[in-house]
């Protein structure tokens, strides 16, 4: 008999966290979406700002800027990775790791010095810094 409240004790246990483990990751993607929609419309802001800059260089103004002057080829570039400490975000680390790891591919296929700024246990682990 004890065997048997020991066993229906454990599964009452294994359900409460089942539970709890459920609302984490439903909370953790809610965050998740609501920091892509904020990053998605930064980016309209971003691409507007972009092309403001683009047409201040290419008008006949009579001051010289190194910002506003357009560059053929980028030396330098800063990468920066932002991974979590722990999981329960879903595919987020694997994505960002894969992102990051094609963009370091992509410059030393370009020549590009590139220098990395990883925030997070599961990024400097994965880059092993």
């Amino acid at each position: 008999m004890a065997k048997a409240r020991a066993i229906v004790k454990r599964l009452k246990a294994v359900k409460n966290i089942r539970k709890i483990t459920r609302t984490m990751e439903l909370i953790a993607t809610a965050r998740f979406k609501s920091a892509m929609d904020r990053a998605t419309e930064a980016a309209a802001y971003t691409k507007k700002i972009s092309e403001l800059v683009a047409d201040l260089s290419q008008s006949a103004l009579t001051f010289k800027h190194p910002l506003l002057e357009a560059h053929e080829t980028q030396k330098n570039a800063v990468l920066l990775v932002l991974t979590s400490n722990r999981g329960l975000c879903g595919g987020y680390n694997t994505g960002v790791l894969k992102l990051a790891q094609n963009r370091i591919h992509e410059a030393a296929s370009e020549n590009q010095k590139l220098k990395l700024e990883v925030s997070g246990k599961r990024g400097i682990a994965f880059l092993k810094f």
